[in-house]
């Protein structure tokens, strides 16, 4: 059930047949990644997943992931290294208490406030990249908006030169790949520039990076580390996950006929971002987890230290949990 994991190229519909299939016919499916590295993908009901995403068993942690995972790639005469890049110690590869700490210094950087304050910057940029499309032809979205803004926008906040925009997002693209004859090279490049960022003399001190280095929590301080897993997880996630979105939702409501009636009532459009992560979520799993005992999933057993990834698609299409819950609709009463 590779497919269960990546598979880009794959169209909306074949994503949400293969996994509506793979809910169907059990909880637990094997799979394994480009680098080869084996996991479990589990496709459950909503009600579970939420559950399962909660539960402490189902451990985050960056060191039992990097070992497990490591361990793996021994077996199978890899070498590689880049493993700090995506599986470094940040919020997203913790469990509490050290996600709490984490969290916590974060917010010292970065807050709701903070937040608002961008609201006007990202619609300039966002209406800047809009100007430049031409009218009454072809375009393609992905490149001509749903990269670049997101990538303009966290480059302005987090205090990523201009000059090196560019660069950054041609490596997170191959490091993203997952093939090890180029990914890891390619995160080892992004992680030398973050170290270089984080430590040079021409870190903006206003940025969140600038911010996230000078936080403090009652003498509590982010290690580099820390830092540099941080510096993975913001610009790394934030772009990926913000692009794919913006193509998912602008797709959908092309797909459903409902573009003019979104134009027409901008009201609606927070209704397609909801529905869209319900019916075709730009993130197909989530972030590994293993367990850190034995334990059963909907009558499955599963060993101690086993990765699995849950799949959001299979959840949020969930029959019991949403009424007709193969379908793209915008009346839904939650």
């Amino acid at each position: 059930m590779s497919n269960l994991l990546t598979g880009g190229e794959l169209r909306a519909r074949e994503h949400h047949r293969i996994e509506d299939d793979a809910r169907a016919a059990g909880p637990l499916h094997d799979a394994t990644r480009p680098d080869g590295v084996r996991v479990k993908v589990v496709t459950v009901g909503l009600e579970l997943a939420r559950k399962l995403l909660a539960d402490r068993r189902l451990s985050k942690d960056s060191d039992a992931l990097q070992k497990e995972i490591k361990r793996q790639l021994a077996e199978l005469g890899s070498t590689q290294s880049e493993l700090a890049g995506l599986f470094g110690p940040s919020m997203l590869n913790s469990d509490n208490p050290k996600h709490a700490r984490l969290r916590a210094l974060a917010v010292k950087a970065f807050n709701a406030a903070a937040v608002q304050r961008l609201a006007p910057r990202i619609e300039e940029i966002t209406a800047e990249l809009i100007g430049r499309l031409p009218v009454g032809v072809e375009v393609d979205l992905v490149e001509a908006l749903a990269v670049p803004m997101p990538l303009h926008v966290i480059g302005e906040v987090l205090g990523v030169p201009e000059r090196d925009r560019a660069r950054v997002r041609a490596l997170i693209q191959t490091m993203m790949s997952m093939d090890p004859e180029v990914s890891q090279p390619a995160s080892d490049a992004l992680g030398g520039y973050f170290h270089a960022l984080l430590t040079g003399a021409e870190l903006d001190e206003g940025s969140l990076f600038g911010s996230l280095v000078a936080a403090d929590d009652d003498g509590d301080r982010l290690t580099h580390d820390e830092l540099m897993a941080m510096a993975f997880l913001l610009v790394v996630a934030g772009h990926e996950t913000t692009a794919g979105l913006i193509t998912n939702v602008v797709h959908d409501a092309l797909d459903n006929g409902l573009w003019e009636k979104a134009a027409a009532d901008p009201g609606l459009v927070p209704v397609l971002v909801e529905e869209t992560l319900r019916h075709n979520s730009p993130v197909r799993n989530s972030t590994h987890r293993i367990t850190t005992e034995a334990l059963e999933i909907d009558g499955v057993e599963v060993p101690e230290n086993t990765l699995l990834l849950i799949n959001l698609g299979a959840a949020g299409r969930c029959p019991v949990a949403h009424e007709d819950a193969a379908r793209y609709r915008v009346d839904r009463a939650t």
